[in-house]
């Protein structure tokens, strides 16, 4: 439970820190990069990394792989696939589904403004569910959930459209340790 609770935690967190940054102009002066939402045309290029829980992941050039949660640098259930200086991201976490849909509805009502939409995407073997808006009605936000091997992956996506390239990529990708 204390895990589970950690993961909300870290997700609501990361929403308060998109919602911090993104009325900001992007004028390339300050430290902080801006959000962006990727346009890509063709799969993407890259490797596959693992970390704690997962065993494969894929890692797009560019890309870096980060284990562990904001709380627990050390959790393997956690990590995190993000360009180099760039507040975009693919944060994943183990769960469960109750926890995932409970996840997902309060995502849909604390981002009720930005016209959270139910969404779904199929990646290989793997049906994402969950919800996706724009963030400011420009930033691509998502938060998904699937049923991996006997566990349940959830994704909060910031950044990417949940349906594009490089997240199917990614989404795709993903073993579990058994």
């Amino acid at each position: 439970m204390k895990k589970k609770s950690m993961l909300l935690i870290c997700a609501l967190g990361m929403s308060l820190g998109f919602a911090g940054c993104g009325d900001s102009k992007s004028d390339n002066t300050g430290s902080a990069p801006a959000v962006t939402t990727e346009a890509q045309t063709e799969a993407p290029k890259g490797t596959t990394g693992n970390w704690g829980n997962y065993e494969e992941i894929f890692i797009p050039d560019g890309m870096k792989l980060t284990g562990g949660s904001q709380i627990d640098k050390e959790d393997p259930n956690s990590v995190w696939v993000q360009p180099e200086n760039s507040m975009n991201y693919f944060l994943f976490g183990v769960s469960t589904e109750e926890q995932c849909q409970k996840d997902v509805e309060s995502t849909k009502t604390f981002n009720k403004d930005s016209n959270p939409q139910d969404v779904t995407v199929k990646t290989g073997d793997y049906d994402w569910k969950g919800v996706a808006y724009k963030y400011n009605g420009t930033s691509d936000v998502a938060q998904l959930y699937a049923k991996i091997g006997d566990k349940v992956v959830m994704v909060r996506i910031g950044g990417y459209a949940y349906d594009s390239d490089t997240s199917k990529a990614i989404l795709g990708s993903i073993k579990l340790k058994k």
